[in-house]
């Protein structure tokens, strides 16, 4: 299926817009039941997002979109693996459809299930029902063909009335009929008995939500972003409309009120009626559809209510009757032509028939044998108890205002003890008359209380000390530093959570009452409760009324108040700590500055302090024309790049001979960011940005070293020059070759003949040092074969570096030769052409003594591999620079396993100044 980066984006906010469903859902189911299981009813929501996702992804995605077993079945894409971007949004687009249908089954059952067996029935809807099923009508759908066997005989569901909300009704039906109604939903003669749900301008807001999400629900099944999809979310919106007014108009005379259901069902109803059929029908059709949706879901809810079926949010008239009506819709009003299955009108009824019937003997009957022996397992219902109590309390053990209030009155009634006080939420009914409650025992108690010396502690303790409730309240009683610390007066009964809200701003507000819970929580030893103290350590934040925040830092400790054995209040003491807290913070900035200079010390000792300034002296040097050439930007020719980049490269060389590590890394990603840019055939100003990036990190580095060695007694002091240390390369280039040996496994030995740095002016001694550190690591990456290879080649198992000097009257003879396997004319020749750097005509003509200067051109490599070493066809270019300024020349002589010879001639520069950088 061919798809843009449009398309796809189209399908990643629509998978967005279907995931928002789950919040109206959520709203709905818990807004339509009551209180005491509401927060059973909202994590069943989020749960089945995430469980039905996961066994979607891990065996449903596969089954309803792997490769097709005769259109039963897929057989591959288990444990789903992303082969491209089209394929990623596809399964996020689908993974929600499957959620949508879990989601379904949770409203119905809602109130009396345990939520132990909804987790697997949820998994079993994800990895089999849905799936399955979905594979009969969409199998192939991913490649834009239809493979299932409904959808090979014409059966047309463009987004899911049957795939998704037929099929999760009528496994909410088979759960239904299993578990039975809740306690108390029905009287003696079978007459529905109303419960009415908790907030029902929560469930208007989640219809509203669910109606939004169905845009991204029914558009985005188009699979692409083209001309239809603004009139498929118009006919959405229309057939919604319809529903809702139908439901209306035809529910109000029977029940003589305009029920809050027929609104909000209603429009669900013409919501999914319209899903199957939508992008096949006009606008007046889609009215229509919306409106005998509205009804047949208003006659099913009478239907259900006769049978004694208790649905308690009403999922199955909303989805199991209008998806079946809506599906059935296709065939009736759809458009023959867009339909594009062969079939005539007769025919296409027929077939949405067969696929409707199908749908429910699968999966009402596949969820009814595996609920009903699942049951006989692990029974599916909760107990009386656990259902008079609520699930929030049985199930989760949370708790609500209602049920809180009517422990504390039980438990005063038992006990007498007037000192327990009811929890207050004054923003709800129950929590206003808790709070009356509370003022009648306060009054009772408060001329039984000895509070003299409380009180007078209160006035002049330094830090904030005050009670607080399990909903938060702050105490009647407490410090006056308190009000000094808050920044707040008259703090009685005060809400610590808007403190948190206001002040804490890095503080979740709810695993703060999380953190009330346990603390109240008998069951839990205080000494687990005092490790989720969420407010150890913390910044408050206070207005300064100038347009930004003054911060103290505030520190709270927490005990428990018991009385009789009984949790009643926390003890809180809270100390700002601010100015300690700065002068810790202070300290710590001056430890870790400490430390980091002594890392970076520790990396340099190793080098004399004479060696370090001349290191510095050439590489400043290099550093400020290579900043040159990348503050022009793309004006800056393609060379004068290739000087920076052969200018960094012997920095890294120089680097890697004195061991400095560190130094070498930083040099190398400069190299690898221009090496990018090199190889691209334009150069924009925008490709300097990461060269500057790293060219700062590379400088930042020596700055770095610079500034500690400038504390470093007498490195500033006009001393000796590198002359004064003879020894000082002949050393270095030991080690080197030392530790190049190591690295790649080789045994090689150095032999020095006459060099003495004397010999060279201090103009020479930089170029020449560069050329050697390349020569030699060519020279021992490549050149010198391994011990094993030189034993059986009947060579020595040591490899040899012989570097010779001579001088004669005006001439300076370097002679630099190693033992090794010598230069491969024929690879040469294959890789220069190869890369580009000769033609055709060329390589069929090039002499065997000509072939050799090709190592010099940039980017050419005999190499395996590169590394940090060797192998980017950088190393020779540079040595051919490097003796080209320095007027010299350079002669190549290689043998076959023999070794190869680099003969340096370059006049003698006496007397010279040199500039110091």
């Amino acid at each position: 299926m061919e798809t843009n980066l449009l398309d796809i984006l189209w399908i990643i906010v629509a998978s967005c817009l279907v995931f928002i469903m789950q919040a109206g859902f959520a709203m709905v189911e818990s807004g339509l039941t009551r209180s005491k299981n509401s927060i059973n009813v909202s994590i069943k929501n989020l749960t089945d997002l995430g469980v039905s996702t996961l066994f979607f992804w891990a065996i449903g995605f596969g089954l309803m979109f792997g490769k097709t077993k005769l259109g039963f079945i897929g057989r591959d894409n288990f444990l789903f693996s992303a082969k491209n971007t089209w394929v990623a949004a596809f399964f996020l687009f689908q993974a929600m459809f499957c959620s949508t249908s879990a989601t379904i089954v949770s409203g119905a059952i809602a109130e009396r299930v345990k939520y132990g067996a909804y987790i697997i029935a949820t998994i079993f809807l994800s990895a089999i029902i849905y799936p399955i099923f979905g594979h009969w009508v969409w199998g192939g759908l991913i490649n834009g063909n239809g493979s299932g066997w409904l959808s090979r005989l014409g059966f047309i569901d463009f987004a899911g009335s049957t795939v998704v909300h037929s099929l999760g009704g009528w496994v909410a039906l088979a759960f239904l009929l299993i578990i039975g109604e809740r306690t108390g939903r029905y009287d003696n003669n079978g007459i529905p008995v109303p419960i009415n749900g908790n907030n029902i301008p929560m469930v208007v807001l989640g219809v509203l939500i669910l109606w939004f999400g169905w845009f991204g629900f029914n558009g985005g099944s188009t699979l692409v972003m083209d001309s239809t999809v603004a009139g498929i979310i118009l006919k959405t919106t229309l057939s919604a409309s319809a529903g809702m007014v139908a439901s209306l108009a035809f529910g109000w005379p029977i029940l003589k009120k305009p029920d809050v259901t027929l609104v909000m069902n209603g429009a669900l109803a013409g919501l999914v009626a319209i899903t199957a059929p939508v992008h096949s029908v006009t606008e007046i059709q889609a009215i229509v559809i919306g409106l005998v949706g509205g009804v047949v879901m208003f006659l099913s809810t009478m239907v259900l209510d006769k049978l004694k079926i208790d649905d308690a949010v009403g999922a199955i008239p909303v989805h199991l009757s209008s998806g079946i009506w809506g599906t059935l819709a296709v065939g009736i009003f759809g458009n023959l032509d867009i339909l594009n299955t062969g079939l005539n009108r007769g025919g296409q009824i027929i077939i949405q028939l067969v696929g409707i019937i199908t749908c429910g003997v699968w999966a009402f009957g596949i969820s009814f044998v595996f609920l009903f022996l699942l049951n006989k397992i692990y029974p599916l219902r909760i107990g009386l108890k656990e259902e008079i109590d609520g699930l929030n309390k049985s199930e989760h053990g949370t708790s609500t205002e209602i049920f809180d209030l009517y422990t504390v009155l039980h438990h005063q009634a038992s006990t007498g003890d007037i000192s327990l006080r009811a929890p207050v939420e004054p923003f709800t009914e129950v929590g206003q008359i808790a709070g009356i409650y509370n003022e009648v025992l306060d009054k009772l108690e408060e001329n039984t209380v000895e509070k003299g010396d409380y009180l007078n502690i209160l006035e002049n303790v330094s830090d904030g000390i005050f009670l607080l409730s399990q909903n938060g309240g702050i105490g009647k009683y407490y410090s006056k530093s308190l009000e000094l610390i808050l920044e707040e007066k008259s703090l009685a009964d005060f809400s610590f959570i808007t403190f948190i809200e206001k002040i804490l701003l890095e503080v979740d507000k709810n695993l703060f009452k999380d953190f009330l819970d346990v603390a109240f929580n008998p069951a839990t030893q205080w000494r687990h409760v005092e490790r989720l103290n969420p407010l150890r350590e913390v910044d408050a934040y206070f207005d300064n009324n100038q347009g930004s925040f003054r911060t103290k830092h505030l520190v709270f400790n927490f005990k428990r108040v018991e009385k009789k054995g009984e949790i009643i209040n926390l003890l809180v003491m809270v100390s700002d700590v601010s100015e300690e807290f700065e002068l810790n913070k202070e300290i710590e900035h001056t430890r870790k500055k400490s430390h980091i200079e002594m890392e970076l010390l520790y990396k340099i000792l190793h080098v004399e302090p004479t060696v370090l300034r001349e290191f510095f002296k050439f590489s400043n040097k290099d550093l400020i024309e290579i900043n040159s050439i990348f503050q022009k930007g793309s004006d800056s020719s393609r060379d004068k790049l290739e000087k920076a980049f052969r200018l960094s490269h012997g920095i890294k060389g120089d680097a890697e001979l004195l061991e400095l590590n560190f130094i070498s890394e930083k040099a190398e990603e400069l190299e690898l960011s221009m090496q990018k840019i090199l190889k691209s055939s334009e150069i924009d100003t925008e490709d300097f940005i990461p060269l500057t990036l790293k060219f700062s990190e590379l400088q930042n580095t020596f700055n770095k070293i610079q500034e500690l060695l400038s504390k470093w007694a007498g490195f500033q002091a006009n001393g000796g020059s590198i002359h004064n240390t003879d020894n000082y390369l002949k050393e270095h280039l030991v080690k080197m070759c030392s530790r190049l040996s190591t690295k790649y496994d080789k045994a090689v030995q150095l032999k020095l003949d006459g060099f003495s740095i004397e010999k060279f002016s201090e103009e020479q001694f930089k170029p020449i040092q560069n050329i050697i550190i390349q020569l030699m690591r060519n020279a021992i990456y490549h050149g010198i074969e391994s011990s094993e290879k030189r034993v059986a080649l009947g060579k020595k198992a040591i490899g040899l570096i012989y570097i010779k000097v001579e001088e004669s009257e005006d001439t300076l003879h370097l002679v630099f030769s190693d033992d090794g396997e010598g230069l491969n004319l024929q690879n040469i020749r294959k890789k220069a052409y190869d890369e580009r750097i000769i033609t055709k005509e060329q390589f069929d003509k090039l002499s065997d003594n000509i072939i050799p200067r090709l190592i010099f051109k940039q980017g050419l490599s005999t190499a395996k591999k590169a590394d940090v070493v060797a192998g980017k066809g950088v190393g020779m270019p540079l040595v051919n620079n490097l003796i080209r300024d320095l007027d010299g020349s350079i002669t190549i002589r290689s043998r076959a396993d023999v070794g190869c010879q680099f003969v340096i001639k370059i006049p003698k520069i006496l007397n010279r100044e040199v500039v110091t950088v």
